[in-house]
């Protein structure tokens, strides 16, 4: 285990005495992680952004201290959904964590969290390990290699480090593909098996590979966010679990399924516009293509949304309809609300950031009914339901 720092002092933890009893035994389907979604907190005294320590259980494990946002903070930077890195609501309750995970030749300290479990992981038993992780939007910056670490003593400094690195055997729970996160308005799993070694104690949750062994891409901000960007990867943690497996249960991540669908290239189809086409037939030449259950919208939905409201600002008496699908697997999925509809709704509010009114523009939610025109004979299942992930505009 190799820190860059050249003093490594013990991490003081105090938590309430309930939370110390070790003598409870472990049970299958158990959550060993104290205040999981960070709920048991001193909320309203959340004032700065480092505030980790305010979430019972849970502390920074370097001097960099990492932070906690809440919907009853007393200060807006630091509240949820909205707060100084962006907009995120909470994947659970009202409050989140945040990290540092990666900066451009470590022009900033990453940030780590940990806290102690309800007690210590047995040698040889098989653990599933989840937490989940959100882009800020106002990360310059998206990157991989976000990982879990378990330890039988708090690693860390009290130190203002730029980072703890470990070797590999020891970044023990990360994606199986080591995806880049790049998803904002929404939540991307971290999920696998760890099998204890033996009296573990403690779940670090951070970046702990070298700089060289990280992915990262450039994240451009959208342009309803306001705010500068940090030069960073920052994410949004919510939902930490820790559950002992019984000895025939398997670890289901659903990672199979998963990471096929969010690695299915996502449709691009540039508009084909002449200059002799009526503003109508322009409108009706865009798209805007979609993830796997995401309704966020990447660089080139916002240069096409760009687009839209300079014809409309042309055309003041035009009104548009909006029509939000989805494939036929989110169709299935789909729990409250269906994404199709999140999608028209967010790019009202996208255009309305752009100066259209909304008084113009009409949402019609079409779920799965209606196939994309660009599909083809010869499109396989995973190409047909990418082109059907889409918004569609028709001017009246």
């Amino acid at each position: 285990m190799k820190y860059r720092t050249n003093t490594l002092k013990t991490l003081l933890f105090t938590f309430p005495v309930l939370l110390l009893t070790f003598s409870v035994q472990a049970q299958e389907g158990e959550n060993l992680v104290n205040n999981p979604s960070f709920e048991d907190a001193q909320n309203r005294k959340i004032r700065r952004i480092g505030d980790m320590k305010r979430a019972d259980g849970w502390v920074s494990a370097t001097g960099e201290r990492a932070d906690l946002f809440s919907a009853d903070a007393n200060l807006p930077e630091v509240m949820t959904p909205e707060n100084v890195y962006g907009k995120e609501e909470p994947k659970t309750g009202i409050n989140y964590a945040g990290v540092k995970t990666y900066s451009y030749r470590e022009k900033e300290n990453r940030t780590y969290i940990t806290s102690q479990l309800v007690s210590p992981l047995k040698k040889g038993m098989r653990y599933k390990v989840q937490f989940y992780a959100s882009l800020a939007e106002l990360s310059k910056y998206s990157a991989n290699r976000l990982a879990a670490h378990f330890s039988k003593k708090p690693i860390g400094s009290d130190d203002k480090i730029p980072a703890i690195i470990l070797a590999e055997d020891e970044i023990h729970v990360e994606h199986p593909k080591k995806e880049v996160f790049g998803g904002m308005y929404g939540w991307d799993l971290v999920c696998g098996e760890y099998v204890a070694t033996g009296k573990e104690k403690y779940i670090t949750i951070g970046n702990f590979s070298l700089d060289k062994d990280i992915k990262s891409e450039r994240v451009r901000k959208p342009r309803d966010i306001r705010g500068s960007q940090v030069i960073a990867a920052y994410y949004y943690i919510d939902d930490v679990s820790v559950q002992l497996l019984g000895p025939d249960e398997q670890c289901d991540c659903n990672y199979a399924d998963e990471a096929q669908i969010r690695t299915s290239t996502v449709y691009q189809r540039a508009p084909e516009i002449t200059k002799d086409m009526t503003a109508k037939d322009k409108i009706e030449q865009f798209n805007i293509f979609y993830l796997y259950g995401r309704y966020d919208v990447k660089v080139d939905g916002l240069k096409t949304l760009d687009r839209i409201a300079e014809i409309m600002k042309e055309n003041p008496d035009m009104k548009i309809k909006i029509s939000g699908h989805s494939d036929a697997d989110e169709a299935v999925a789909a729990s409250d609300k269906i994404v199709s509809l999140r999608r028209a709704e967010y790019i009202v509010t996208l255009l309305g950031k752009r100066g259209v009114d909304e008084d113009r523009l009409i949402i019609e939610d079409v779920k799965n009914g209606k196939d994309s025109k660009f599909i083809n004979e010869e499109d396989d299942e995973k190409l047909i339901n990418a082109k059907n992930r889409r918004v569609t505009f028709k001017a009246l």
